[in-house]
Order: C-alpha cells, then structure tokens, then sequence
C-alpha cells in the first residue's frame, strides 16, 4: 500500500456489460496498490469491489451526450474538490479525459487516459496535448505517436484464461467471440468456415455475442437472416453475448478460435491463446507479436481464409510447439498482473 488515493474514470462497473466488464477487474487489482480508489463510472451493474473502492455513477446516457457529459463534470469537480487524489486513470474514455485534461492540468494532477483503438478523434489529440500521457496496447492500436504514448500490453487474467488441454487433431469446433458490429466482420468469418468446409467437412462453428448498442440491432438481425440455411444446416450456431466469467469454460471446450477485426489489438485473441488453442486471423497487431500460420510478412494484409487452412493442415508437433510458443508470448507481454505492475509505474512517473 502506498498512502494514496487513484481516480479512476471508466464506461461501467458491471460484471454482466459485454463490452466494459474487464475494467472491474483493473479496479480490482489496482485496489490491492493503493489505500483508497475512487471510480466514476458511467453506470453500475453488478459489481464486487474492495473495501478500498467507491464507486460512484454520472448515468451516461447513450444518445444524450450534453446531459451526460454535465452530469460527469459535475461529479469531477465535487470529487477532486473533495478528495486529494494522487493520479487519475482514464480508462478507454476520450471524451471524459479531453473535457477534464484542462482542469487536472491546472491542478497539475497525473492524469494518464488508456487507449487502445485505431480509431481518431478530436477528443483523444486533445487529451495528448493536456494529459500526462496515452497508455495503449501495442504501438499500432493507438493513432497518435509520441514520447508520452506507452504501450504495455493488454490486461488478460491467466489465472483464470488457463492452458488446461492438449489440443488434438483435426481441429473441427470453431469459436469466435465478440460483439455483433460490422466491424467484428462477422460475414467474413462465416464464409471462411463455409468455403474451408469444402476440404474439412466436420468444421462447426459457433458465434457468441450480441450487437453493442441499439443502431447495430437491424445488422445483428440482417445477418442471422443472411446465414439462416447454414443454421439450419446444423453447422453453425449464433449465441446471444455471455457473461465474461462464463468465457475461459467455453474456450477450453473448443479447437481454434477465428477472428476477423482488423483494428487495435482485440483483447479476445490474448484470451484464446492463454487458453491454449490456436488463433486464425488477420489482425495485424497479433500478427506481428505472435507471427502467422502461413508465414507470409506481417506488415502485409494477410487473407483469413488462407491463415485458416494453414492452420487446419498442421501437423499434431507443430501446432502444439507453436501453440506452446504463442502461450509463452501472452504471458510474458499480456498478462494482467504484469499490465498493473507497468500501468502503476506509469501513474507514478
């Protein structure tokens, strides 16, 4: 313990958010670094914190950012009025972070905001220019570069994402995991499976998720009416979003897990290979930390369907030494309580 007091400021504190549930378990283990966090979340759901932890609500509201934000500032100004805060932690929230970067740079409070997105924006060059510094994943799941850009991988809990099988061949239960956006290019996973079908007929695969908000609702819904024969086929399955806690079980029960987002760093391709089975995607970021089945450059846009069958026509010594080498990669650079360690030196520079 360190005598000081963190403010953390986050999207939501609920076990059961699809997409935000992670960021109880940073409070959580940050707790165990400092006397007293403060957390101003967007909403609050079910939630289990330490003694050490307040958490209080500024109720965003999706489609009403004026009143959102006023009400989030609100609550800032009561709490840094209050309390004598140490750092502030922005956790994924630009648009929170750019609107309090003047004030905490007044008060010349650390004020570091974590982002991990390819995604730009006006609010998040605002929070480069008055914050201490961006804390991302990998250099290329952030769009700004500078001296004060620290990438330190993500935050993946292996005590609970634990390599607890062989895997065996041939690899035939695929899974992928994820919201149901069009950006998770959901269609493009579908149509991989289906053409590999051709040479692997036993593949199934299994999606999980659910769109993210409200405006994807039509999409999620277009595309279970465009894949609706290859369910009835009986080889694919669409599954609403799980709880998080639900998730390790599930990967440890099938073969590979298959990806399509070409973004940031997903946090869900660090899960799978903590979980011990192999990944196929096009997502440059992983690619060029953990390397591809098909060996081509990294730097360069690889096809899924290609990544894919490479994968399946390995051999059993090759993919568990690649599988093992992978494993060893997460967890030096990916796992959780190395993030913290990293993350607090940064909120104590």
């Amino acid at each position: 313990m360190r005598g000081t007091h963190l403010l953390v400021v986050n999207y939501a504190m609920d076990e059961n958010n699809q997409v935000f549930s992670h960021q109880i378990n940073v409070v959580n283990k940050l707790a165990q670094h400092f006397d007293q966090i403060t957390v101003l979340t967007g909403n609050i759901g079910k939630l289990n914190v330490p003694d050490n932890v307040q958490v209080i609500s500024y109720d965003w509201a999706e489609g009403k950012r004026f009143t959102s934000l006023t009400r989030f500032l609100r609550n800032f100004l009561i709490l840094v009025f209050k309390f004598r805060f140490s750092s502030v932690f922005s956790h994924m929230t630009s648009v929170q972070s750019a609107f309090i970067s003047p004030i905490t740079k007044i008060l010349r409070l650390r004020h570091y905001l974590w982002y991990a997105h390819t995604s730009d924006n006006n609010y998040l060059r605002i929070a480069k220019i008055l914050t201490d510094g961006i804390i991302t994943s990998t250099p290329g799941s952030c769009p700004v570069e500078g001296r004060n850009v620290f990438p330190i991988g993500q935050a993946v809990d292996s005590h609970l994402f634990k390599d607890s099988k062989s895997i065996k061949l041939p690899l035939t239960k695929i899974i992928h995991i994820g919201r149901l956006d069009p950006s998770k290019k959901i269609e493009c996973v579908v149509s991989v499976v289906k053409n590999s079908r051709v040479s692997f007929g036993n593949l199934v695969l299994k999606i999980i998720g659910s769109p993210s908000s409200e405006r994807y609702k039509d999409y999620a819904v277009d595309l279970k009416n465009k894949f609706k024969s290859e369910v009835n086929e009986g080889w694919l399955e669409f599954i609403p979003s799980i709880q998080r806690s639900q998730i390790p079980a599930i990967l440890r029960e099938e073969s590979c897990f298959i990806h399509a987002f070409e973004g940031s760093l997903d946090k869900t391709l660090i899960e799978a290979t903590l979980s011990g089975i192999p990944v196929a995607t096009i997502n440059k970021e992983y690619i060029e930390i953990f390397g591809s089945w098909t060996s081509l450059n990294p730097s360069k846009l690889l096809n899924l369907e290609d990544e894919f069958d490479a994968l399946l026509l390995l051999d059993q010594t090759s993919l568990e030494n690649e599988i093992s080498r992978r494993y060893k990669i997460a967890i030096d650079n990916h796992d959780l309580d190395g993030w913290i360690t990293r993350l607090i030196g940064i909120l104590d520079s």
